[in-house]
């Protein structure tokens, strides 16, 4: 077997951790952006149920006089 240079040994794993690092990264970009998409729409649906959830009282008040 061959001795490896103890420089090119460091450089890769260097280079294998970066690039893992920059993986990681977009995973958990991804994640968060997922993330506020999820928070954007259950406002948006939430918004949406509360305002047919106050159209139905007003209705249903309206029909009691």
């Amino acid at each position: 077997m061959s001795q490896i240079d103890p420089a090119v040994s460091e450089g890769c794993r260097r280079t294998v951790g970066v690039s893992a690092l920059r993986r990681l990264r977009r995973l958990v970009d991804e994640e968060n952006a997922q993330e506020r998409s999820n928070a954007f729409w259950a406002f948006r649906l939430g918004l949406a149920f509360a305002l047919a959830a106050g159209l139905l009282l007003l209705w249903l008040a309206n029909r009691v006089h």
